[in-house]
């Protein structure tokens, strides 16, 4: 019976697709009144979750690994996002 609540508690919160995607459309949503705007969001998107996903994984496997401490890997996973973002925004605001 447990396993039946852990089972519901997981489908609800952790894999819930519904709740995943409403997530993922939350920033299409702020910009969408333009297409132009939308576009650039969606670039925007997926430049920062490459370029995460790149510099994570070198972090991860250079940096963490190599010296013991993968309990950071949370922390800057969050630090490269964060990062980024800022990133992404300085560059908008000085080319529009």
């Amino acid at each position: 019976m447990a396993d039946y609540i852990l089972l519901m508690i997981s489908c609800i919160f952790v894999n819930n697709i519904l709740l995943m995607q409403y997530l993922g459309n939350c920033p299409f949503l702020g910009v969408s009144k333009k297409m132009e705007t939308a576009t650039g969001m969606a670039m925007a998107v997926i430049f920062v979750l490459v370029m995460a996903g790149a510099i994570t994984w070198v972090v991860s496997e250079f940096a963490l690994k190599r010296f013991g401490l993968e309990y950071l890997q949370t922390l800057s996973f969050i630090l490269v996002i964060a990062a980024l973002v800022q990133f992404v925004e300085m560059f908008l605001r000085k080319s529009i």
